[in-house]
This record gives structure tokens, sequence and C-alpha cells, in this order.
């Protein structure tokens, strides 16, 4: 899960695509909370996945907003 929030990819599309997997992440566990064995499973999955959206979506507002400096 580190490698969600590391420093690496700075290309636009590189941050769009990470964004994107993030989100598609997020739903899947969303849609699939049937599957965990407990609801604490189920929330702490969702938390973690939810933590990478928005670090996905920091880093997309960094390198834009660095771009415009």
């Amino acid at each position: 899960m580190a490698a969600m929030t590391a420093e690496t990819p700075t290309h636009p599309g590189s941050l769009d695509r990470m964004r994107d997997r993030a989100i598609s992440d997020y739903l899947a566990v969303s849609r699939n909370a049937g599957v965990y064995s407990s609801t604490a499973d189920y929330l702490a999955a969702e938390e973690r996945a939810w933590e990478r959206v928005e670090a996905a979506m920091k880093r997309s507002k960094r390198v834009a907003d660095s771009a415009l400096a």
C-alpha cells in the first residue's frame, strides 16, 4: 500500500490512472461488503481504500498546483 502514496508518478496521465484505480478499488470494497468476515474487517478495508482515494487526489492537486506556480 505504500506504493500508492509514494511520490514517484508525476505525469498527469499516471496520476489520473492512480486516482481512477483508487476510486475503483474503493467502490469494489463498498459493493462487496458482504464478503468480509466481520463488519470491523469491512470498515477497516473501506477506511484503507478511502485513504488511497484521498492520497491520490491530494497528489494530483499538488502536481497541478506546482505546474501553475
